[in-house]
């Protein structure tokens, strides 16, 4: 199946790659591969046949979600300081969120010619390709360069993606904000396909492709940015790093909701909310050598220097944005505290 994304992008999914990608899409063209170490392991040998009659290099970065780091990204360019600006070249990006912002970052951003692919590992990284920014970090707190870049192309190969066993609830979390921020009848059909652990681990995600495709195509901002400065709190946080990256993003989703639902319309049954997402094995309990009212102070540090923060009139309708208060926030974290202690 193919659908044309904001009038830029050619989509394949539904198909496996050796079906989606034909030799005259690449023809000519010199194919640098950017991905991460896990990723060059698992599937050299799959890419090497599937353009074996194309010339192939290779980038490796780190298995870190943000590979986008300035470090990689002077690594890659002294990389590609070994090829001509006057051949054509196909940037592929195979790999997790970072590597596809540092590879769209590099095919904006330098002198070779080249055109621009995704082929995502996980649905994660299928919403990152979706995103029309690609940013370069000092850290995860330091956003230092971001340019404005999508794919040309972008094939989906569900047999890739369901290989990623151990990243089903991280992908499920990107479902569940796309539908807390844009439609409360999508969190809905999540919640009865994957009522629980054995459910999620037996189904596959490829009904909700299209849908979401759909959502970040009208509402890529909001959905991207929900939870991000609550997110980037926890890596300022003593302590943060006992959460994983994952784990951030998916507690950096959870204070913002909480945040967010003070001014809705229409009450949501977040208690029970909760108890869905522990029940699929999401870690709902912060780990208490991480000090909320230090957290919460940085919350508030980053949004300093941060546009406001969305708010929800209601699940699945954006509200006005605002800025968070102390105050606010320290109802939020009250409410999410009182709500834990009843699971």
């Amino acid at each position: 199946m193919q659908r044309t994304y904001q009038e830029k992008t050619l989509i394949n999914y539904g198909e496996i790659l050796a079906n989606s990608i034909q030799e005259k899409d690449y023809a000519g063209k010199h194919i640098i591969i950017f991905t991460n170490q896990r990723y060059y392991e698992r599937f050299f040998e799959k890419l090497q046949r599937l353009f074996s009659k194309a010339s192939i290099d290779w980038y490796v970065c780190t298995n870190l979600v943000y590979s986008n780091t300035i470090q990689e990204l002077m690594d890659a360019l002294r990389f590609l300081n070994r090829f001509s600006s006057n051949e054509d070249h196909l940037f592929l990006a195979f790999g997790n969120e970072g590597v596809i912002q540092l590879t769209g970052f590099l095919h904006r951003n330098t002198a070779i010619k080249s055109h621009f692919w995704v082929i995502p590992v996980s649905l994660r990284a299928y919403s990152q390709a979706l995103v029309s920014t690609c940013s370069i970090f000092g850290k995860p707190t330091e956003m230092m360069m971001t340019t404005k870049v999508l794919a040309n192309r972008i094939f989906l190969d569900q047999t890739i993606v369901q290989r990623q066993v151990d990243g089903k609830l991280v992908d499920l979390q990107m479902f569940i904000r796309t539908g807390i921020v844009c439609d409360y009848t999508f969190l809905q059909t999540l919640y009865r396909n994957f009522p629980s652990k054995k459910q999620l681990e037996n189904t596959a995600f490829t009904a909700l492709v299209e849908p979401v495709t759909i959502f970040y195509q009208n509402f890529e901002e909001e959905i991207s940015n929900f939870g991000k400065i609550f997110e980037t709190a926890f890596y300022l946080t003593e302590n943060g790093h006992l959460l994983s990256e994952s784990m951030k993003r998916f507690f950096g989703l959870l204070f913002h909701l909480f945040w967010a639902i003070q001014w809705s319309i229409e009450d949501f049954q977040i208690e029970n909310f909760l108890k869905w997402l522990h029940r699929l094995g999401f870690p709902i309990f912060l780990p208490r050598q991480i000090s909320l009212a230090e957290y919460l102070q940085n919350v508030l540090k980053l949004q300093e220097k941060d546009k406001e923060l969305v708010t929800l009139e209601k699940i699945g309708t954006i509200g006005e944005s605002k800025r968070a208060s102390e105050r606010d926030l320290l109802q939020a974290a009250k409410n999410y505290q009182k709500i834990c202690s009843k699971i």
